[in-house]
């Protein structure tokens, strides 16, 4: 069972922030990874880890079709590469839009590992509706993880 990260344990600083989270840090992340991404002034959100060196073709994860990054997203990527001197990961967040973004490791936590970290990070918007979309966002990750695992009855043109 996972232990629940709480202030008398020491486990949540002043800041409110888990110290257990950090363990999730040190786990290697690679492509088609399913992660809680955080960009700044939202709420961490379901993505999936895209390969930026990919074929221009696409591939198919199990049969499921993954994404072709858009060539402007992939410029933007070789800039702030070098910009800010470290690795950044390409990912594809599971909103409605299926918003690109370049974020550094720091940024990005295993999703599906653990429940506690999941149902932290389900609530973590101040506002309902914001935790309805990320809520939204993570039962499509969850049916793409399902899909590639099983690959049962898929349709690419509801996922895609």
């Amino acid at each position: 069972m996972a232990k629940v990260p709480s202030k008398e344990n020491g486990d949540i600083s002043s800041s409110g922030k888990s110290s257990l989270l950090s363990l999730d840090s040190e786990t290697e992340l690679s492509p088609l990874d399913l992660v809680w991404a955080k960009c700044r002034g939202y709420p961490s959100y379901p993505a999936m880890i895209v390969d930026p060196d990919m074929p221009q073709e696409g591939l198919l994860h199990n049969g499921i079709p993954i994404p072709v990054p858009p060539g402007e997203v992939l410029k933007l990527g070789e800039w702030r590469h070098t910009e800010e001197g470290h690795k950044l990961f390409l990912v594809l967040f599971f909103d409605t839009k299926r918003t690109w973004q370049w974020l550094p490791r720091n940024k990005l936590l295993p999703l599906g590992m653990d429940d506690t970290v999941d149902k932290l990070r389900l609530m973590e918007g101040k506002k309902p509706s914001v935790r309805k979309s990320v809520h939204t966002a993570y039962n499509r990750a969850i049916l793409h993880l399902t899909h590639v695992r099983r690959n049962l009855n898929f349709t690419p043109s509801n996922f895609i």
